[in-house]
């Protein structure tokens, strides 16, 4: 099995805990896997440097001087894990940015106007590859590494381009510099080595009694790390096949496979067409978000029918439910007797038929400007119309006519570069701009 293994800060931040990451690892190809190491800088290492920069200069451009410096934490990192693992009789190189054949290249016009958080933060930069300089590098330089057995080990945090210029992953990048790193490797698993168990179920500063999660999928992980869970960076997972497995654990653990949270799939854009029709119904009225358990009751009065709402949308005038259409047909009659009519809750009932459900799924649209933008002035410009544009985190679904849920779908699929089958699929969207 090929495994990449990710060292965070904190795994490495004293020469004990290095000779503990060395020791694992050696453990690990001793029983017959080939191994490549992504490390962060040492503890503080990175604020440390950043601090010594701004006392230097306080207004210094985030430019190639800066980015080196900051550089020499990852740097420092990796060639004490080498000389670690040597000490355990296991070969190592440490491959710093400075190496002709560094095999993270970033497409070309990256190197410029870069910026970074002066704090411990993740920052979420967009990172592009230029996929065959990277696997021609890895080939004619890693490959006769892991082939006679040795371990590379990679400073994270950066990418290099064609000229050498380093480019930047953004503050907490190296959990990305480990995907990076594994989808050119093709590796098997990525293994994210940091200070806790695993993801656990809530913050336990929080939750004091959470516990770990021992097996999450990519969207749901992804989606969890963009809205702010520390243990792993929201735009790791965007760079990360479906065909490699991920897992976080504590780095007391590495060896111990069924330890920590397992991650599967991948994190990609979804889009898919719900695939029967819809019957939508408003509920006009006023100071509807000051009434205390109006909503309960409306869910209360669905049940007892038996009946499962599949989206509701609420303001301060309106609520609207989305029901099968096999349901709509007799559940009309009945809210309106229940909550619509003189000293009721509403005022008007107005049922639309035949509506189709077309939902776009990204944890990364947590933090991406401008899709619902791309959304909208794709569908105006195809003159496909909408009933109603629903948005909630990573989830942006188009209600629309049901006769024209494929026409929405197809130019949704074209206008995000998502390769798909009729009716529903998955692929990965460009950035909405």
């Amino acid at each position: 099995m090929r495994v990449v293994v990710k060292f965070g800060g904190t795994s490495v931040r004293s020469p004990g805990r290095v000779r503990l990451a060395a020791k694992n690892i050696a453990a690990i190809r001793a029983a017959g896997h080939e191994v490549l190491i992504v490390v962060s800088a040492m503890g503080d290492a990175t604020n440390r440097l950043m601090r010594l920069g701004r006392k230097t200069w306080p207004e210094a451009p985030v430019d190639q001087n800066f980015l080196h410096l900051l550089a020499t934490g990852e740097t420092t990192s990796a060639n004490l894990l080498a000389m670690a693992l040597g000490a355990e009789g296991c070969a190592a190189v440490a491959l710093g940015f400075d190496h002709p054949d560094f095999p993270l290249v970033a497409s070309p016009g990256q190197s410029d106007s870069q910026t970074l958080s002066t704090g411990k933060v993740n920052d979420l930069v967009e990172v592009r590859l230029d996929e065959r300089a990277c696997r021609n590098r890895f080939a004619r330089t890693v490959e006769p590494m892991l082939a006679g057995g040795t371990v590379p080990v990679f400073p994270g945090f950066f990418v290099v381009d064609d000229d050498a210029h380093l480019v930047t992953l953004g503050r907490g990048g190296s959990d990305v510099s480990a995907f990076l790193v594994g989808r050119v490797a093709r590796a098997d698993e990525v293994v994210i080595v940091t200070d806790v168990r695993g993801v656990l179920t809530a913050d336990p500063r929080v939750v004091p009694d959470s516990t770990v999660v021992r097996e999450m999928d990519a969207a749901l992980m992804s989606a969890v790390a963009q809205r702010g869970a520390q243990v792993l960076h929201p735009n790791a997972l965007r760079y990360k096949p479906e065909s490699v497995t991920a897992r976080v654990v504590h780095f007391t653990d590495l060896g111990k496979m069924a330890e920590g949270t397992r991650i599967t799939g991948a994190a990609t854009t979804v889009l898919s067409v719900h695939a029967r029709p819809l019957t939508l119904h408003l509920l006009f009225g006023h100071g509807i978000a000051a009434r205390l358990g109006l909503l309960a009751r409306i869910g209360e009065f669905a049940s007892s029918r038996g009946l499962a709402i599949h989206s509701l949308t609420s303001s301060d005038t309106v609520i609207g439910l989305y029901v099968e259409e096999i349901a709509g047909h007799s559940l009309a009659v009945d809210l309106h007797r229940e909550f619509v009519g003189p000293g009721l809750d509403f005022e008007e009932l107005v049922v639309t038929r035949n509506v189709a459900e077309v939902r776009l799924t990204n944890p990364a649209f947590v933090n991406t400007q401008g899709v619902i933008h791309v959304v909208s002035e794709a569908l105006h410009r195809a003159g496909l119309g909408i009933v109603e544009m629903v948005t909630s985190h990573a989830d942006v679904v188009v209600y629309c006519n049901f006769d024209q849920a494929e026409q929405v779908r197809s130019v949704l699929a074209e206008r995000l570069g998502i390769a798909t089958g009729k009716g529903s699929g998955a692929g990965r969207g460009r950035k909405g701009g």
